[in-house]
């Protein structure tokens, strides 16, 4: 009886969530349309991970550069986005916000820049240009972009992430993200390498989950901070060491040098930052974008040793204090065109791996 109940709550659950979903939906919604007038498009930020939501301050910051100022954010995360004045307004992340505004003729913006492959555990299509930029060119930017992302923390902030004259912020693995990979994750034993080795020199700062493995000789905030105070804590801080994610991204938003081990998933040119010591594995398959499977042992993540890494930490933090390098990309029309065929044809991809996959 109770798997006859499953079967037939799943059959009814398309038909009966929508109207629950707008009878909740309309109400917020027709207030802060009348408050506000309807814009002319809404930025949807739900579905991808944290560092994404960061990342569209970039978006943000150009639609403003260019008179745009009649769109609408909604996240899961808008603590990000305080004191942010590039974005108009933030709305609830209430289920079908989006479909409702599209009804009304507002344009809806996914600015996802790959979808995943289950048939190669990896993400698609491998981006041409900087992810900001692909992102960017969801919404219709064209011309000259900067990139990088943006935070902003007020005073009392910043003094509360300043631990020490000498604090060097660092993680021990990036597992416990909402899409975890392997294929970006350094092994624990090299990140207690270089606590060991400079520890004397730097007082750590370790970041991240309270599930990833603590580092001894490092001041432990796993779990102990929110965004905000994370991201204080990188601005505080002479350098950080890590690996591409949320954390690399929050610290170039407070202008935090970085140690960064790449491998060889993506590369620097796809989601870094020129600021940043990228170690990056130029091995003949990189790079892959794969998430999990490697048919290689993750040699690209292997052939970097702790000494590269302490070497560039050293290095980051004698550059502290002078202005840091920032990329800049030109978007063109026919870019914008090409992705979109793009996207189109690896979604129509994956959807078909999807139900081979379950049938």
């Amino acid at each position: 009886m109770t798997g006859v109940m499953s079967v037939l709550q799943e059959k009814v659950r398309p038909i009966v969530q929508p109207p629950v979903d707008y009878a909740r939906l309309t109400p917020s919604a027709t207030a802060v349309l009348m408050r506000y007038g309807r814009p002319e498009m809404l930025v949807n930020a739900i579905g991808a991970g944290i560092g994404d939501d960061l990342l569209l301050t970039a978006m943000f910051r150009e639609l403003r550069r260019r008179g745009q100022d009649r769109f609408w954010v909604t996240t899961r995360y808008p603590e990000l986005y305080r004191g942010n004045a590039d974005i108009p307004l933030i709305v609830p992340p209430l289920p079908r916000y989006d479909a409702l505004l599209k009804r009304l003729g507002v344009r809806v913006v996914y600015p996802w820049y790959t979808s995943y492959n289950p048939a190669y555990d990896r993400d698609d299509p491998i981006p041409r240009q900087h992810i900001i930029s692909v992102m960017c060119q969801k919404a219709g930017i064209t011309g000259t972009i900067t990139l990088r992302p943006y935070l902003f923390l007020d005073d009392g902030e910043l003094a509360q992430g300043r631990l020490s004259d000498r604090q060097v912020a660092i993680q021990s693995s990036g597992l416990d993200a909402k899409h975890a990979m392997r294929n970006k994750n350094w092994s624990f034993e090299r990140y207690q390498g270089v606590v060991s080795a400079l520890r004397d020199r730097y007082d750590f700062v370790q970041l991240g989950s309270t599930s990833d493995p603590p580092l001894d000789g490092a001041l432990d905030l796993r779990g102990k901070t929110t965004l905000r105070g994370t991201a204080a804590v990188l601005g505080g801080s002479l350098a950080f060491v890590g690996q591409v994610g949320l954390l690399m991204h929050l610290a170039r938003a407070v202008d935090c040098r970085s140690v960064i081990v790449y491998g060889g998933r993506e590369t620097p040119a796809q989601s870094g930052y020129p600021c940043n010591e990228n170690l990056f594995s130029d091995v003949p398959c990189a790079p892959c974008w794969r998430l999990n499977t490697c048919p290689h042992d993750r040699v690209c993540l292997e052939m970097i040793d702790t000494g590269a890494v302490i070497d560039a930490l050293v290095a980051q933090v004698t550059r502290y204090g002078a202005p840091l390098a920032c990329d800049t990309d030109t978007i063109t029309q026919a870019q914008i065109d090409d992705n979109a065929a793009r996207w189109a044809a690896a979604v129509k991809a994956h959807d078909l791996a999807w139900t081979l996959l379950y049938q």
